[in-house]
This record gives structure tokens, C-alpha cells and sequence, in this order.
């Protein structure tokens, strides 16, 4: 075997095993500690492995994707309570750094903006999957919680919160 294709190979079995080892591990310790932000930390670690497959790897397409399926099978065998949305969010960052990245490996502009999409997923999917479990009564429950502590200092607004708090909640991400 050539020595870069053995280093390659050394490199995406280690990238890999910590990759799983910390979505498996470290998310499903966040998952049962129900911790906040999960998300932004799983999906930062991601974008750090996967841009690291895409840099040792001269055509990182193949890679990223086998690392992706690698990832999400040894997180459902590890912990099979792991919530739907987890597998969609690796999903999406494994296809979205294999199609940017098969693009151009070496280009600083491709790693942000494939940190940016892949971090924006992470909370946007929070978003929607609230949208649709909790529909718009979720919205009006946010604004009527908040009008009432309002209310109680005796503040009368007639403010959107459940769009203020969506606003600094994707701000944060």
C-alpha cells in the first residue's frame, strides 16, 4: 500500500472512531442530562472532524459521507434513545461538507460557509420541529406567559416575545 494512502486511511479511522466516540458519547451524556445547546456543540465538533477529513483527503466526497453513515450507524448502536432529529442533523452535516468540500478541500471560504449552513441547521431544525409538534398555539403560549410577568410589574407591550426570543435565539447560534 502507498504511504499516502495508508496515512490517508490511518487518518480517517481516527477521525472517525473520535468523531463517534463524541456524538455517541458526549451527545447521548448531553441528551440524558437534558443540556442545553447540545446542538451547537455536537454540530461545532462535526464541522471540526469533517473539515479535517476533507484536509487530509485529496478527493473527500467518498470520505465524508462514509464517515457520516460510520457515525450515525455507531451512534444508533451505542445509544438506540438518540432522538430522530440528532441522525438528521449529522446527516446534514455529513452531505452538506462532502458536496461544499468536493468542491474545493483547501479553501478557507468553503470551511465558513460550511460551518455556518451546518451550525444555522442545527438551529433552525430545533425551530421547525417545535413549529410543527407544538404548531401556533406554542407562539401564543410564549406571548401570553410573557404578557403576564409583564403584566405583574405592572409593563403593558403588545410585542411579539415568541418572535424576539426565536430573533435572539438564532442569534445566538
Amino acid at each position: 500500500m502507498h504511504t499516502n494512502t495508508r496515512k490517508h486511511n490511518e487518518t480517517f479511522i481516527a477521525l472517525t472512531a473520535l468523531w463517534a466516540f463524541v456524538e455517541s458519547g458526549l451527545g447521548g451524556l448531553m441528551h440524558a442530562l437534558h443540556l442545553p445547546f447540545t446542538g451547537i456543540f455536537l454540530g461545532g465538533f462535526s464541522v471540526i472532524i469533517i473539515s479535517l477529513i476533507a484536509r487530509y483527503h485529496p478527493k473527500p466526497y467518498q470520505p465524508i459521507i462514509k464517515a457520516t453513515l460510520i457515525v450515525m450507524a455507531v451512534k444508533a448502536s451505542v445509544n438506540p434513545m438518540t432522538p430522530p432529529t440528532a441522525y438528521i442533523a449529522v446527516g446534514f452535516q455529513g452531505l452538506i461538507g462532502a458536496l461544499l468540500y468536493s468542491i474545493n478541500n483547501r479553501h478557507a471560504a468553503i470551511s465558513m460557509l460550511f460551518a455556518i449552513l451546518a451550525i444555522m441547521e442545527s438551529a433552525f431544525q430545533k425551530l421547525l420541529v417545535l413549529t410543527i409538534i407544538f404548531g401556533t398555539a406554542w407562539y401564543k403560549a410564549i406571548d401570553k406567559f410573557f404578557e403576564s410577568i409583564l403584566k405583574s410589574l405592572s409593563v403593558n407591550s403588545d410585542a411579539s416575545y415568541a418572535f424576539t426570543i426565536v430573533v435572539f435565539y438564532l442569534i445566538i447560534y
